[in-house]
């Protein structure tokens, strides 16, 4: 099972991640103060195959992604 974190402090909403990921795991949700953020979706932790895309796209350095088992 795969793990993806995404700190909300660093997340700028800009979606590198989304256009990264060929397995269409992301969506930009809204925040509470207006503004966009990245996440990923509920499925992911089993179909993510921890390529980094996503991860390296990130400009803002905001996704840990970590292999738990």
């Amino acid at each position: 099972m795969v793990k993806h974190s995404v700190d909300p402090l660093k997340c700028r909403g800009c979606g590198k991640c989304l256009e990264q990921c060929g397995l269409e795991l992301w969506v930009l949700i809204d925040t509470d103060n207006g503004k966009k953020q990245a996440q990923v979706i509920e499925e992911a932790k089993d179909i993510c195959h921890m390529c980094l895309a996503c991860r390296d796209a990130c400009p803002e350095d905001a996704i840990t992604i970590t292999e738990e088992y």
